[in-house]
């Protein structure tokens, strides 16, 4: 059977200085968490390592996402460092291979909606140029950094962005990650562009103009992680239901307004409540 939203990129190992033990993280797992707490049949093709697999299984069980979990040496792992002003060095630790055309099966490249959650650079040319460009929503921030010798994490120029952007239908970047939004006009000429504004709403870019969606007011903020990825998610299913680009945009800032609320994926809210959030305005 065709999922309805397919989710593909690398899980993430993240490591907290301080803490002991590890948490489950990437852009493609709390994109399918997001679905498929909408009530979206779910797909999520992913790396990961041995040693990570079983609680990436069970976390997918939890969250009702059928996972695909192809084979790696290693998980993608991240460490994340926060100095006494509360800022944060991230350092790459170990990088799964790249996912390429042949791992996503035939009857997952025809979901309706796709959600491509680059972190580490993992998607490779072949599988954008095998997707249907209609379909595909890509989340730009893995594409926005590179790392040192070291792993650490600094931010990137996208050269090749309008080569990528080509196969897809809508890129959506955060404001944090663009140092200079003029980029996103030019990125426009080649498909529209979404920039989230955390509590604000986004801003579209389009060849001809321009526009702020506004966000939704939200309780209390406890935890940002994710919160785009959802955005994405929710962008994609939307268009995939038919709503037109800046209507699917208000949903997925209703969406993104619960992911906030809760740690982790525990705020995403499932349908009935994005609706009552949505027609409150």
């Amino acid at each position: 059977m065709i999922p309805d939203v397919v989710a593909v990129g690398h899980i993430a190992r993240d490591e907290f200085a301080g803490e002991d033990g590890w948490r489950l993280g990437g852009s493609a797992l709390y994109a399918a968490a997001t679905t498929a707490r909408l009530g979206a049949r779910t797909l999520l093709i992913t790396r990961v390592a041995e040693r990570e697999r079983p609680a990436l299984a069970e976390r997918c069980h939890e969250l009702g996402i059928e996972l695909r979990a192809l084979p790696a040496s290693v998980t993608t792992t991240f460490a994340h460092r926060f100095d006494e002003h509360g800022h944060r060095t991230l350092r790459l630790k170990a990088r799964a291979l790249s996912i390429g055309a042949a791992d996503v099966p035939s009857e997952a490249r025809g979901a309706p909606a796709l959600v491509l959650g680059s972190i580490a650079h993992e998607l490779g040319e072949d599988l954008l140029a095998s997707l249907p460009r209609h379909a595909a929503v890509l989340i730009g921030q893995g594409y926005l950094r590179e790392w040192t010798a070291d792993g650490t994490i600094k931010p990137r120029e996208w050269d090749d962005a309008l080569d990528i952007l080509e196969h897809v239908r809508v890129v959506v970047v955060s404001e944090d990650d663009l140092t200079d939004l003029s980029v996103a006009k030019r990125w426009a000429a080649v498909t529209p562009v979404v920039v989230t504004l955390a509590e604000r709403g986004a801003r579209l870019y389009e060849p001809l103009g321009e526009v702020t969606i506004d966000g939704f007011p939200v309780r209390e903020v406890v935890d940002q992680t994710g919160a785009g990825d959802a955005f994405a998610a929710a962008l994609a299913l939307a268009l995939a239901d038919g709503l037109a680009l800046r209507e699917a945009i208000r949903d997925a800032n209703a969406v993104a307004s619960f992911a906030v609320e809760g740690k982790g994926t525990s705020g995403l809210a499932d349908r009935a409540r994005v609706e009552e959030r949505t027609r409150a305005g």
